[in-house]
């Protein structure tokens, strides 16, 4: 068992770090949280809904959590504004203009404005991760999660 008696509140614009050394379940906690990780037990309550039932639509769920990964999962094939755009695109169906536009205002809060043909290899660790950050606030989620957020 990995996880165990954990009992956790997170209110709207409230900001929590878990914090531990390697290989104590943050990562696992995380990827619960997102559906990522089988729950075996327990609840987890986001809007009032308990993720852990089996007739959660993970699918929409996940719309509303976004999640930047340890190494940012950015698709090598695919160049930066594309990989920002996909997931708008193909999973929430909104306007290709609205979602590069969205994209574009993020990029240049983040200063890689300059990057958006760019290609993964093409990026530092630092541009990896701000280009996953811009990707997952794209959905327009409802909370973030970030692991290990210092990587880079």
């Amino acid at each position: 068992m990995v996880l165990d008696g954990i009992n956790f509140t997170l209110n709207k614009g409230e900001v929590a770090v878990i914090l531990g050394p390697s290989g104590c379940g943050k990562s696992t906690f995380l990827k619960c949280l997102n559906g990522l990780e089988k729950i075996d037990e327990g609840e987890i309550l986001f809007e009032n809904t308990n993720l852990n039932n089996k007739a959660t639509n993970w699918n929409q769920m996940r719309q509303k959590i976004g999640m930047v990964f340890q190494n940012y999962e950015l698709f090598p094939h695919l160049n930066v504004l594309d990989n920002i755009l996909l997931a708008p695109l193909k999973v929430q169906k909104r306007s290709k203009d609205e979602v590069i536009s969205q994209a574009v205002e993020l990029l240049k809060r983040v200063g890689l404005e300059h990057k958006q043909q760019a290609y993964p290899k093409e990026l530092s660790g630092g541009q990896k991760q701000r280009v996953a950050i811009v990707r997952s606030l794209c959905m327009r989620p409802k909370i973030m999660l970030f692991d290990e957020v210092t990587a880079s």
